[in-house]
Order: structure tokens, then C-alpha cells, then sequence
């Protein structure tokens, strides 16, 4: 989706199905008291939502890097901040898998609301680098079963237009939502400690499929990336055209989006 529109559309209608309810989340087992001056790191912040959560938590000093990969949300975030101290809180557009800062730097990485383009073991990787000894990791992220209409009949959509040579690239894709175990197993092979993982359902309800395809929260974190594994652009508007009219074969009344969030939780020994 275009930075500027995503931009746009983010608050009204992404922010409340994915960063509160993950925001409310990483809180909720948030600890009482952080080291003396602690170095936070927020990963894909977005609009700035936990950001702004964060810094209202440091007692003592410490300060708050947010990072994200999309220019025009941070810079939302940028302006929801502008009443804490500067020297507090500190934006810089980087990847949540590929950052440029030294190891062992943070007290803690945190993210409400991982998009799911990213490799979860390879943002891991990166945030056990960075994390001090006993410093604690809470990496929210969108688990199985997540999207699971819209996979769903994309599926359908393909094998009846004959697009079966896709299959393999939207099981890769599906297998970014991990399972709970799943979650559990990467934080052990990312040698991280202390491993627990909580999740919540939640379900969006929709009256037809075309208010579902033109949702910036599904096309951001689903359709889009469901789409570009057709390689043949021509394609394209025909399978959504055809997810169109399933969808509103199988449920003329409306339907609900699943969504099923978690929070991957750990320590560094």
C-alpha cells in the first residue's frame, strides 16, 4: 500500500485492531521498575502509540528509540510526542530485522504489532544482539489462524483459475502467523530465556467482501502480499474479482475477520 495513504488511514482504521490491542498487551506484564536510566527500543512503531506509552514510563531518565521502516508513520509518531523531553526519545527509519545499532545496548525491545512481511527468527536475531543481560524482550505478532478467511478463499480462488504453481509461496507466506509452540520454539533457538507467550482472538466484523479488500489493515498485512504471488500482473484483478463473488456466495449477511495476536515474551540471561 502507498506510504501516504497508509499513512492517512493508519489511526482511523488500523490503529484500533492492531497496535491498541497490542499495545494493551505488551503493558499488561510490562515490569513495576526498569534499571536506572533504561534504553527502550521500539520496533515497527508506526504511529508512535507504545512510543508515546513508553516514555510516560520512564521515571528516571532513560529514553525511548523507535524505529520503523515507513517514513510518514514515525513522522505521526514524531508529533504525538512533542510534549516529552527531546533527549528522551529518539526516531530513525530502519527494518526491525536488519538494525545498525551496537550489541548489547537496550534494557529492552518491544513491538505492538510486528507486520508480517518480516521473519520473525530473523527479528529475534537481531533483538537478542542488542539486548543487555537481563535486559527483556516483548515482540507482538499476528499468529495462526490470523487472516484465515481471506487466506482461505484466495486459495479457493487460485485453484479455480489454475494458479496452482502459487500454492507453495502462500504456505510461506501463511507460515509467518506461527503457532504457539512455534513462537516458543523460536525464542529457544534464539537462546533467549524465561520463554512465555499470551495470546487473544479477536474477530472484525464485515458486511461484504469488497469493505474486507479495500481495508487498509487487511491489504497491509495480508492482501497485498497474497496478490503479488501471482506473477502475472493480468491476473490479478481477476482473482480479486473472483474472492469477491465467493465471499459473497458464502456469506451474503456479512462475516468476521479472525485475528488471533500474540506477544512473545522472554529475557536475555
Amino acid at each position: 500500500m502507498d506510504p501516504e495513504k497508509l499513512a492517512k488511514a493508519y489511526e482511523d482504521t488500523i490503529f484500533p485492531h492492531w497496535d491498541e490491542p497490542f499495545t494493551r498487551m505488551l503493558l499488561e506484564n510490562f515490569p513495576e521498575t526498569l534499571p536506572a536510566k533504561p534504553m527502550l527500543l521500539d520496533l515497527a512503531c508506526s504511529t508512535g502509540h507504545l512510543t508515546e506509552a513508553l516514555l510516560g514510563r520512564l521515571v528516571d531518565g532513560g529514553r525511548v528509540v523507535a524505529i520503523d521502516d515507513i517514513r510518514e508513520l514515525m513522522e505521526i509518531g514524531r508529533r504525538k510526542v512533542l510534549d516529552f523531553d527531546r533527549k528522551q526519545v529518539f526516531f530513525k527509519k530502519e527494518p526491525p530485522d536488519h538494525l545498525s545499532f551496537a550489541d548489547e545496548t537496550f534494557d529492552a525491545v518491544l513491538a505492538a504489532g510486528l507486520p508480517p512481511k518480516y521473519e520473525i527468527l530473523k527479528v529475534l536475531g537481531e533483538a537478542r544482539r542488542l539486548m543487555l543481560p537481563g535486559a527483556f524482550l516483548r515482540l507482538g505478532v499476528a499468529m495462526e489462524g490470523s487472516f484465515q478467511e481471506v487466506f482461505d478463499v484466495f486459495r479457493e480462488v487460485l485453484e479455480k483459475e489454475d494458479l496452482t504453481q502459487t500454492q507453495d509461496a502462500l504456505d510461506q507466506l501463511i507460515s509467518r502467523m506461527p503457532s504457539k509452540a512455534t513462537c516458543k520454539a523460536m525464542l529457544e533457538e534464539a537462546q533467549l530465556e524465561d520463554i512465555d507467550v499470551h495470546t487473544e482472538n479477536f474477530n472484525i466484523p464485515f458486511p461484504s467482501a469488497l469493505p474486507l479488500l479495500q481495508s487498509p489493515l487487511v491489504r497491509e498485512y495480508c492482501l497485498d502480499a497474497c496478490i503479488k504471488l501471482i506473477p502475472d500482473r493480468s491476473w490479478r484483478e481477476g482473482v480479486l474479482a473472483g474472492m469477491i463473488r465467493s465471499l459473497d456466495t458464502y456469506f451474503p449477511d456479512g462475516f468476521e475477520l479472525s485475528l488471533n495476536l500474540g506477544v512473545m515474551e522472554a529475557t536475555r540471561a
